[in-house]
């Protein structure tokens, strides 16, 4: 009999632990609010407005309780640009800001570590971080120390029902970019990070102010076990401005040798493109690793992209999901990219390019 007794008070303790738990669940949507500096100023990376627009949308098909948060979190003095941040944080979706502030947080080892505290203290449903540098640093350690899982690279986000409750369904190339993966997690926060330029971004103004709230959280057991020695930024312009250009020109393994690409970059030049390449490409030799467009590269959203010898393999189609026209140019009828572009051309590629060098010569663009 006692026996029994104790088992019921076994019962009644994991009850109350549920229940305890189920209310510090804030039913929010975090959003990483990662800043950048830019032109001597502080502002949002790119990402975090595709992000806030993503969560917007989840929180519509999750609950009308879900509200959507800004994460504050950075080892930048931002008093002099904070405001203009705010406002472009409310502007973009969130309902409410938090900012994480702390002496201890001098790098991305520190920003991991406060984010996982307020993570701890506020348990939200779901925590997007953008997958940059800094969000691929940080993730994996909130992640490991919250004890949940990490969908990285997503290129898709979807609320989804699974036994009777209602999930993030988090999708990513796997297998080499071969397969797309949905993923769901078991845990709380359920994680996921999201390439740059796969999300959309709002194309209105949600509201101009909203809540706001100072965090400090408890990092007196926190030991900086890394040291930063030096820091450089990327000087090769051309790669670094590729993410927003407005016309990509990229070209594959079709287009077999360097003297054609150096085509491919002349051609990207009268026209006032920026020039690419697949993983194919990079891996000849044709044209260098911080070019490269797909899943283990980047990922561009251009008015207007131009495949030349590309195959167009789900790693690749992936990093130009959200091109408005796609404009392929290829010998076999059957390459993938055929199918998903636009405009399909079923032609050699080195000739296409001889061709339109020589008609934009002519006309006087050279």
């Amino acid at each position: 009999m006692a026996k029994k007794k104790k088992q019921n008070s076994n019962n009644q303790n994991e009850n109350l632990s549920s229940n305890q738990a189920e209310e510090m669940i804030t039913r929010d949507i975090f959003v990483f609010a990662e800043i950048i500096k830019k032109s001597d100023k502080m502002t949002l990376h790119a990402v975090v407005p595709e992000l806030l627009n993503a969560a917007r949308e989840l929180a519509d098909k999750y609950t009308n309780m879900l509200k959507v948060c800004s994460i504050i979190c950075t080892d930048y003095n931002i008093d002099s640009d904070f405001e203009n941040i705010k406002r472009d944080l409310y502007i973009n979706g969130s309902d409410k800001i938090y900012f994480i502030k702390s002496e201890k947080i001098q790098n991305y080892t520190g920003i991991a570590k406060a984010v996982s505290e307020f993570c701890k203290a506020k348990i939200p449903e779901i925590f997007l971080i953008g997958a940059t540098i800094i969000g691929r640093s940080i993730a994996p350690l909130i992640s490991s120390d919250l004890n949940t899982g990490l969908t990285a690279d997503c290129t898709k986000l979807e609320i989804t029902n699974f036994k009777d409750e209602k999930k993030l369904a988090a999708t990513r190339p796997t297998f080499g970019g071969q397969l797309m993966a949905t993923i769901l997690c078991k845990n709380l926060p359920q994680m996921a990070t999201v390439r740059p330029s796969v999300l959309q971004k709002r194309g209105d103004i949600y509201k101009e102010d909203g809540e706001y709230e100072e965090f400090i959280p408890n990092l007196d057991d926190f030991c900086n076990h890394l040291t930063i020695l030096n820091t450089e930024i990327n000087k090769n312009k051309l790669s670094a401005e590729l993410e927003n250009a407005q016309i990509v020109v990229a070209g594959g393994k079709g287009l077999k040798n360097e003297e054609n690409f150096q085509k491919l970059i002349k051609f990207a030049n009268l026209i006032g493109a920026s020039y690419a390449g697949s993983r194919g490409a990079v891996d000849m030799g044709l044209i260098g690793k911080e070019y490269q467009i797909g899943q283990t590269g980047k990922t561009v959203a251009p008015k207007v992209y131009i495949a030349f010898g590309i195959s167009g393999a789900v790693h690749h189609m992936v990093g130009i999901s959200n091109a408005k026209k796609i404009i392929a140019i290829n010998n076999d009828e059957n390459a993938p990219i055929i199918e998903n572009s636009d405009i399909a051309i079923v032609e050699d590629a080195s000739k296409v390019l001889d061709e339109l060098i020589e008609e934009l010569e002519k006309n006087g663009n050279a």
